[in-house]
């Protein structure tokens, strides 16, 4: 069996397995005689181990059981969309925003960031290295006239597969799906770089995943980051709390407590302090998207910031 083929035994797969599992819940960890909450979360906050770590400081603090739906932001939102979860969790600002507007929920607040990064094989056919996002994606596209670069999507709906499509249209790129170059995975964030790794090929992930899956890998991830830190890669996660009166049956008070807990000192101070391989890969920035270009959020911060003194969270 050939390189290829092997690489396409394994995209195959890993594409079973993720059709299998398009929900992969946090749930068989519940501790007896707590009571659990829910959130439809995107990947990146669970691969990444940060829900993991803010687990028991939550649990704690509230006598509950966080637990999560791990899913691409999309599929999340379909998922509150049904009352399926007590809150969202998710990187996709238009879907939340659409979300609120169509009454679903109640508000959202920006609550934290991180960044894309465009990875790809050392040897970088493509010659991305150095450029910005949208010049990167488009000589991934043209330099496949010679058949030597593969970009492998996430194709799943998602925050990361939302930001692709908006790279690609940005660098005038139309109709790369179905292109012998293009592979849609339909899968989670770790997967795809697995299947990027295995093909030698390109793909647009978050840094905190690919910090995460290169220090269980090690040598094994042979992909290497080719873009960053670019303002078009910059990634706003944001919190949403649902309608309790289109959910009744949602558990709406611990819902609010996790969207207190995370905007809080305490918790704020706890995703600046997680970091991954020594490296710190969330920022805090509630009540502050401004300084990161993201428009005011000062209705929501003030009403949130009255529930934290009524609640006593936070003192002011």
């Amino acid at each position: 069996m050939n390189r290829r083929e092997k690489s396409a035994l394994l995209f195959a797969i890993i594409l079973t397995m993720a059709m299998g599992l398009l929900v992969d819940s946090h749930f068989g960890s519940s501790a007896v005689g707590k009571n659990r909450l829910v959130v439809a979360t995107t990947t990146s906050t669970v691969d990444s181990g940060l829900l993991s770590y803010l687990k028991p400081y939550f649990d704690s603090k509230y006598n509950l059981d966080l637990t999560w739906l791990r899913l691409g932001s999309g599929q999340a939102v379909e998922v509150a969309s049904r009352g399926d979860a007590d809150i969202l969790l998710v990187h996709d600002r238009s879907k939340e925003d659409s979300f609120v507007d169509a009454g679903n929920g109640l508000l959202r607040i920006t609550v934290m960031y991180n960044d894309f990064v465009l990875i790809g094989p050392a040897s970088d056919p493509a010659g991305a290295i150095g450029q910005n996002a949208t010049v990167a994606m488009a000589r991934i596209a043209t330099s496949n006239s010679s058949n030597k670069a593969v970009f492998i999507s996430r194709g799943d709906n998602s925050g990361t597969h939302s930001l692709e499509k908006r790279l690609w249209s940005e660098a005038g790129i139309e109709n790369y799906v179905g292109a012998q170059w293009y592979l849609s995975a339909g899968a989670g964030m770790a997967d795809v770089i697995r299947i990027a790794n295995e093909m030698g090929g390109y793909t647009i992930a978050d840094r905190a995943t690919y910090l995460a899956l290169k220090l269980t890998m090690k040598e094994n991830l042979g992909l290497v980051i080719l873009c960053e830190k670019d303002p078009a890669l910059l990634n706003p996660y944001g919190i949403v709390l649902l309608n309790s009166t289109r959910y009744p049956n949602i558990h709406y008070d611990w819902a609010l407590d996790f969207l207190l807990f995370l905007v809080s000192d305490e918790g704020q101070s706890l995703i600046s302090n997680y970091t991954i391989g020594g490296e710190r890969v969330f920022f805090p920035i509630y009540g502050r998207p401004e300084t990161i270009g993201l428009p005011s959020e000062e209705a929501a911060v003030s009403y949130i910031n009255y529930l934290l003194s009524v609640k006593g969270v936070r003192d002011r």
